[in-house]
């Protein structure tokens, strides 16, 4: 009975950003995991089929052209959400710092916004991972819809959520809230 209770209690532990850091310092995580740390579980990234690597790489283009001046584009990077997340989303605007980070990666006040790709992990990425971003004060999500090919975007950032949702599709323009002159087509983003 007691070596139940401790598995248990064992199972139901949260891992912190800190000893999630030292599985990969020992190697016990393997940069080809392609995994994250998301309120203390380990959670496997999405796989990329040609679609989404594609609409990762226009994405990435027109967010450098667009911003590139305003803030670091973080391109499936890591930042430090919480004590116990630290996620790696397809796209993190972080504020622009001289050392690009290298005294210690972004935390939630460096992040402007955060994009994520989705093909196979949508309802995690409009659940758990919507629910993250914004309990750790992150302003403004976007999901890059890889199947129906439209863009999400959650604004209006409360403990729980986001009180706006938008859909835009082909044929409309979507604007950071922080950089509402710079438009962006949907058309480019998702092909």
């Amino acid at each position: 009975m007691s070596d139940m209770a401790s598995t248990t209690e064992a199972s139901e532990r949260l891992i912190t950003v800190e000893e999630f850091d030292r599985m990969w310092e020992r190697g016990n995580i393997k940069p080809d995991d392609r995994v994250e740390l998301i309120e203390g579980r380990i959670v496997r990234r999405e796989p990329m089929n040609a679609p989404h690597a594609s609409i990762v790489a226009r994405t990435m283009a027109r967010l450098v052209h667009g911003l590139g001046d305003h803030v670091t584009i973080w391109t499936q990077l890591p930042f430090v959400a919480s004590e116990h997340s630290k996620p790696f989303p397809d796209f993190a605007l972080v504020k622009n710092r001289d050392d690009y980070y290298a005294g210690g990666l972004p935390v939630p006040h460096d992040v402007v916004a955060v994009v994520e790709v989705s093909d196979t992990r949508l309802r995690f990425d409009r659940g758990e991972k919507l629910r993250l971003y914004a309990r750790v004060g992150i302003r403004e999500y976007w999901i890059v819809n890889v199947k129906k090919k439209e863009t999400e975007l959650y604004r209006d950032q409360h403990e729980l959520g986001y009180a706006a949702r938008t859909v835009a599709t082909k044929g409309e323009n979507v604007a950071f809230t922080a950089f509402p002159d710079v438009l962006f087509s949907v058309d480019e983003l998702v092909g």
